[in-house]
């Protein structure tokens, strides 16, 4: 049976108040309690503070409280056959307490960051061993916001204390302290489920709210450029070379479907003869997916009129290519008065945050339409099948397709439906 005793060990001001856990006679563990007292206010008899002042009876019921919860953790790990030593009273201590304990993986943070530096040597689903870049600096980023949300709460979190209530408060703290728009926000939550799971693969336990720890989506409104568009842009000669250059690499994106960290970096080496037909062959940064592109009769005109060179991009980095691709093609919108109102989400300058409005077009657009551009006008052309579509976006299942251009199922329904009737 454990008993606990409290003792002092110095006579200078303040002293602090050890923890003395017997197991019997041969064995006496010893710990600082996290608290501290002027040894005049002590009682040797007692040990427990004298009940003099307020202060001293409220000291005496945390450690009181503190005693009976280190008694229950002793009986149910003691009963689990765990080791009770010196290191599991002090571990113990520091959970009960929410004592920093660098390099405790019991801590969240502390995780995170052990779990970014085993990603290299990670398997995934796929058998493919380490992470990418980006994954990488995804995961950092979250560790990062994890570290200011704890700074904010003045708290340090244990991994069983991810709950609900946790999941709300960094939510909100994301939300009105960051300035996070909602899609980022549900992502991040995301990722610290992927964390936890992962800690209980390694033994840890988890609070049993984590089964409805969800991450979230909003559905952003689709902003689109169609076919006739298109024939807009590419038909118009710009008065400098980097607009022609942006109008190429757009109407490109129209035609391959690629995000932009594929689609900027396409060079002519990329281009493979297969059976017959050239195709654009590349692995998907962000999901490491190998597509093959067919090349476009359009993208073929771009690439002829170009001395069969792709055109040249903006930068030196992929940050800054897709920053200034950005801003060119939203300019060349504007000159082209592409100013029909359509709904979407613009960032607003003085608040920091995307807010959903209606908008002139030209303002609403960015390098992602590309994309959404050739998935959507595709699509609803009936002699392409989704599933050959898909092979080019590299979407694996046909209903994150679907999601994707903001279709239901029974469009796709009402797509066949058409076609047997005629």
């Amino acid at each position: 049976m454990a008993t606990i005793k409290y003792i002092l060990q110095s006579k200078n001001n303040p002293a602090p108040i050890y923890l003395r856990m017997s197991l019997g006679r041969s064995k006496v563990l010893k710990r600082k309690s996290g608290y501290v007292i002027d040894p005049k206010s002590w009682s040797t008899s007692t040990g427990y503070p004298k009940p003099n002042n307020e202060n001293n009876k409220s000291l005496k019921a945390k450690l009181i409280s503190l005693e009976g919860s280190i008694i229950e953790a002793f009986n149910n790990d003691n009963a689990k056959g765990k080791l009770i030593d010196g290191n599991w009273l002090l571990m113990t201590i520091n959970k009960l307490q929410n004592r920093i304990n660098e390099g405790n993986k019991e801590y969240l943070v502390e995780y995170c960051n052990y779990f970014i530096e085993n990603l290299p040597y990670s398997v995934n689903n796929k058998g493919k061993r380490g992470a990418s870049k980006a994954t990488l600096t995804k995961y950092n980023t979250i560790l990062n916001k994890l570290k200011g949300f704890e700074a904010f709460k003045k708290k340090k979190y244990l991994i069983n204390q991810v709950d609900l209530n946790f999941r709300s408060e960094f939510i909100q703290y994301l939300s009105e302290k960051e300035k996070i728009n909602d899609n980022t926000i549900g992502r991040y939550i995301s990722f610290v489920k992927t964390i936890v799971y992962d800690a209980r693969k390694n033994g840890y336990s988890l609070n049993p709210q984590i089964l409805d720890f969800k991450g979230f989506t909003v559905k952003p409104p689709i902003v689109t450029l169609s076919f006739d568009e298109i024939n807009i842009i590419k038909n118009h000669e710009f008065e400098t070379e980097k607009l022609n250059a942006a109008r190429d690499w757009l109407v490109i994106g129209c035609y391959t479907g690629q995000r932009v960290s594929d689609l900027l970096r396409m060079k002519m080496n990329m281009i493979e003869n297969i059976g017959g037909y050239e195709f654009i062959v590349l692995e998907q940064v962000k999901t490491g997916n190998l597509v093959q592109i067919p090349i476009h009769p359009e993208v073929k005109k771009i690439l002829k009129s170009r001395n069969n060179h792709f055109p040249p991009t903006f930068g030196n980095t992929h940050q800054s290519k897709s920053a200034i691709f950005n801003k060119l093609i939203k300019e060349l919108c504007r000159i082209l008065e592409m100013n029909k109102i359509v709904e979407g989400n613009l960032n607003n300058p003085s608040t920091g945050r995307n807010e959903f409005g209606h908008y002139e077009k030209w303002k609403l657009v960015s390098s992602h339409i590309c994309r959404r551009s050739f998935a959507t006008n595709f699509y609803a052309l009936e002699k392409y099948p989704t599933p050959l579509l898909m092979n080019i976006t590299g979407h694996t299942t046909e209903s994150m397709f679907l999601d994707y251009i903001g279709k239901k199922p029974i469009d796709y329904s009402i797509q066949l439906a058409k076609l047997w009737n005629d």
